[in-house]
């Protein structure tokens, strides 16, 4: 069986990046299927707390935010590489898809299947992003806006494609393409009157095409508690300690490492591993033991905690 064990649900755009990776490399991996709001009783023994969508778990190593499990992917499984075209252009397209067009998108798709929703979905989303209370009203509303704001950024989006190779940089797919990808496969799958906006862009559902053909690899699924029982059962890889530091961590620090954008839920650990490119932090669960869940630098804040 596979080491690599991903926490995801279906419709999880960011997931949906991750278990294309997994099929660009051709890697075989086994699937925990998560609920989509809190509470997630299975996930939170593993993380401490964070609750984005997806996780990667390798025994008893976590892995959080899509752009350390490329890293990560890419470390253990080079061949084939995700960094065609280079991690820089990976991270110019970051910028471009999975802020400003990312959130466009949330807000259009939001709002037009809000009736479709329950009530706790909209509730979560709220808490997610710090609100105190939800309005349906508003979310609909904004609609029309968020729709104006969209079409000149699928137009940009379409020009990276259009009339030139098959994917971003060349005829071999990268995680750049993953990375345009996904917000583009959030609004097709959400239903046929957010789909179809996308029929005014061919060059884009040509790309669309040829990048879901790269699939996702080997998929065994495999359920909560088997994925807590791996954890429990193996100990976490050695990392490479704490390297020098303008901020002055140190390892054995007490810490709190959380993310910065939104579901800003803060992991509490000690400072196990940090190299100006990832943060480790190690903790013990009652039902997982010993357990270290890894951070990108990037996009999370660590900040000193006191110890208990």
């Amino acid at each position: 069986m596979s080491d690599l064990i991903l926490h995801h649900y279906d419709g999880s755009p960011f997931a949906e990046k991750v278990r294309l990776m997994l099929g660009l490399k051709g890697l075989e991996w086994r699937s925990v299927d998560i609920p989509n709001i809190m509470p997630k009783p299975d996930l939170m023994p593993l993380t401490g707390g964070y609750r984005k969508t997806p996780v990667l778990q390798i025994g008893a190593d976590i892995y959080c935010d899509t752009k350390l499990i490329a890293d990560e992917l890419e470390r253990r499984y080079p061949d084939p590489t995700l960094m065609t075209g280079g991690l820089g252009l990976a991270q110019a397209i970051s910028g471009f898809a999975e802020t400003g067009m990312f959130w466009t998108i949330a807000g259009f798709v939001m709002g037009t299947i809000a009736d479709r929703m329950p009530p706790a979905f909209h509730e979560d989303r709220a808490r997610m992003r710090g609100a105190t209370s939800v309005n349906i009203d508003k979310l609909k509303a904004a609609v029309p806006g968020h729709l104006e704001q969209l079409k000149p950024q699928l137009a940009w989006a379409a020009d990276l494609i259009d009339g030139k190779a098959a994917f971003l940089a060349g005829g071999t797919p990268g995680l750049a393409d993953l990375t345009l990808y996904h917000p583009l496969w959030f609004m097709a799958n959400a239903g046929r009157k957010v789909g179809a906006v996308l029929n005014d862009y061919p060059a884009l559902t040509g790309y669309m095409e040829r990048v879901a053909a790269i699939g996702h690899g080997t998929k065994q699924d495999m359920t909560g508690p088997d994925a807590l029982s791996v954890a429990a059962a193996a100990t976490p890889d050695a990392t490479t300690g704490v390297a020098e530091n303008a901020e002055g961590w140190q390892a054995g620090d007490q810490v709190s490492v959380t993310p910065l954008d939104y579901a800003r839920d803060p992991v509490v650990g000690t400072l196990d591993a940090y190299n100006g490119q990832r943060i480790a932090v190690r903790r013990t669960d009652e039902k997982v033991g010993e357990i270290v869940v890894h951070f990108p630098r990037v996009g999370f804040a660590i900040r000193a905690t006191k110890q208990n």
